[in-house]
């Protein structure tokens, strides 16, 4: 308005102290006080629905929003990786994907004859992988260092002594131990960055700004990070993730285009998608059309997740160990073995 009645620029200050305030007030009513939103955690909320409406018009409008939209996740999630942010929104992304395939998944599929059998077993899977994710999740700071004192006596510099000269004692004594351990090759007991006793094979997340307890990677799917107390959790949610994803998915694609009988297995008939020519016909069949195929692509995502995850296991080392350089071993029972237990 005012730009309009002055014909002055706005100060781009000014417009980003705006964004802040706007955003410092978007809050919502919850128990025990409003909590603070932030746009990114409720952009995905309204973003998802329409985009999964517009591709499901015709097989162009399917093509440019798939491939638009992956595009854009892919750049978004690049940008803030490397740049070690903290946000929902991948978070907030995934969460409202899941409401909004099962969502529409119930309403559209079982009225193409979809078996009761058939849709118990999706909402097993689906259950048992949101209860894991969510055990991972919740258990995510669990995984924090919180170290105070060593075996030697000397105490972490963040509840080091009041006076000035025994925090600067602290704090040379920290040094070198950090310097002995990096001179050696060895990980070093002390954390460079926050100055923590830390355990072997811990790591500090930039992104929480915390010390990882067998520190895996930051997922920003679940908004926390994979370390000693949700790795299995996390894995074993990749697990019957995919196994609903790629279920839901074929029990639609069948449903909606020509199946074909693919097996035979102990009485129960696999049925595979053969012609889906004509699911652009009706908007009831290309919207089921599209949550099977936003589905398999989750699937493939998550397979490509849980292989490299495999991998590391089997080698006994975790992601962050294989960026540092380290290739693992051969002890693949074993190593699955101290996973396990």
């Amino acid at each position: 308005m005012s730009r309009c009645v002055t014909g002055r620029a706005i100060d781009k200050s000014r417009f980003s102290n705006m964004l802040l305030t706007f955003q410092d007030r978007l809050r919502i009513p919850w128990r025990g006080g409003a909590k603070q939103v932030t746009f990114g955690a409720i952009f995905p909320i309204f973003i998802l629905p329409l985009l999964i409406s517009l591709a499901a018009i015709n097989a162009y409008t399917f093509t440019v929003i798939f491939v638009a939209s992956a595009v854009i996740l892919c750049y978004t999630f690049s940008y803030v990786r490397q740049r070690s942010l903290r946000t929902r929104f991948f978070n907030m992304w995934i969460i409202s994907s899941v409401v909004y395939i099962l969502l529409l998944f119930e309403v559209t599929v079982p009225l193409l004859e979809v078996l009761p059998e058939e849709n118990y077993t999706l909402a097993a899977f689906t259950l048992i992988s949101l209860i894991c994710f969510y055990q991972a999740y919740k258990r995510a700071s669990f995984n924090h260092v919180k170290i105070t004192d060593t075996e030697d006596g000397i105490t972490d510099i963040t509840e080091a002594s009041n006076t000035n000269e025994n925090a600067e004692q602290t704090l040379i004594l920290l040094d070198q131990e950090l310097e002995t351990g990096q001179q050696s090759g060895k990980q070093p007991s002390i954390c460079s960055i926050c100055r923590k006793h830390i355990q072997p094979y811990s790591a500090h997340c930039k992104v929480c700004n915390a010390c990882v307890k067998r520190y895996d990677h930051h997922s920003y799917w679940l908004n926390g990070c994979i370390g000693e107390s949700n790795h299995r959790f996390y894995l074993t949610g990749l697990i019957f993730g995919i196994l609903a994803l790629l279920l839901g998915a074929d029990l639609t694609l069948t449903a909606v285009c020509h199946p074909f009988l693919a097996a035979n297995i102990l009485g129960v008939q696999i049925l595979l998608p053969d012609d889906c020519s004509e699911v652009f016909d009706m908007y009831e069949l290309s919207l089921a059309f599209v949550i099977a195929a936003y589905a398999l692509i989750m699937a493939v995502y998550m397979i490509t997740i849980l292989l490299r995850q495999i991998y590391f296991v089997s080698r006994g080392i975790t992601l962050y160990e294989c960026n540092k350089g380290l290739r693992g071993n051969n002890k693949t029972p074993s190593n699955w073995g101290s996973f396990i237990s």
